[in-house]
């Protein structure tokens, strides 16, 4: 589905926060491999008429932590279609995402696709199948849980060291802070022709590529700042301020 994006406005926020507390350990998962000792030159003296030249890395896009906390999402429904859009994990296994996606046309997802991306590699791959936990269509929001596991192949299996890691070191809770906070651009991500997340930057931009429903907003600093869903073939914006009432209400009922 294709939509487009309506003129943004300046937006006044409330702050979120990232979760940085609990980490798992990755020495299992990424080897740290030895650097090989560098061969001597050849010649004792370098050159007088050269300078030497230090390469400096390029970095076509910055490394923000929320990347590895977004996840793509399929919505599978009983009658053959399906939607796409985006969630954002939040700790113990939740994804946060917009009630558009995952009800459709009087009907609940019946099977929902996580794939994410980590640290580690840029491809996305298949993490976890999600079921619906709670969903709010007046605000707009759903919060779905992890039903099962997936390899790369989306075929389901045994939680394993890998997956332990993303959810404990990404698992964002938003619920930690409270603070005011106001700031434009706003970056979200974005699926790369390559099948990695690439960050975009809504300043400036007058329209939006396809599926919005559930992209998460933060600003330059990281700070979780809102959702984007679409109703009517028009993108909305949910504030964040909803969405920490409506985290808050599924806290009061443990459903968090």
């Amino acid at each position: 589905m294709r939509v487009l994006m309506m003129g943004f406005l300046g937006l006044w926020l409330t702050m979120g926060a990232l979760q940085g507390a609990e980490v798992l350990n990755t020495s299992l998962i990424h080897h740290t491999k030895k650097a090989k000792p560098k061969k001597k030159p050849l010649s004792k003296k370098p050159l007088p008429s050269k300078k030497r030249v230090v390469k400096s890395k390029s970095h076509s896009a910055p490394r923000v932590r929320w990347i590895y906390s977004s996840a793509f999402l399929t919505a599978y429904f009983s009658d053959g279609h399906y939607k796409q859009g985006y969630g954002l994990l939040l700790q113990n296994g939740n994804y946060l995402t917009a009630s558009n996606l995952i009800f459709d046309q009087g009907m609940y997802a019946q099977t929902i696709m996580a794939k994410m991306q980590d640290d580690s590699a840029p491809m996305l791959i298949c993490v976890a199948r999600l079921h619906v936990k709670a969903i709010d269509r007046n605000r707009g929001l759903s919060l779905l849980s992890t039903h099962v596991f997936t390899n790369d192949y989306c075929q389901i299996r045994p939680e394993s060291y890998y997956h332990a890691r993303i959810y404990k070191k990404y698992g964002q809770n938003l619920l930690a802070h409270n603070a005011t906070f106001h700031t434009l651009p706003l970056y979200y991500p974005q699926v790369s022709p390559k099948n990695a997340f690439e960050v975009q930057s809504l300043h400036g931009v007058s329209n939006l590529q396809e599926n919005p429903f559930g992209r998460p907003l933060f600003n330059a600093s990281g700070v979780f700042m809102g959702m984007l869903d679409a109703q009517k073939n028009k993108v909305r914006l949910i504030k964040r301020d909803v969405i920490m009432d409506f985290l808050r209400a599924l806290q009061q009922r443990d459903l968090l």
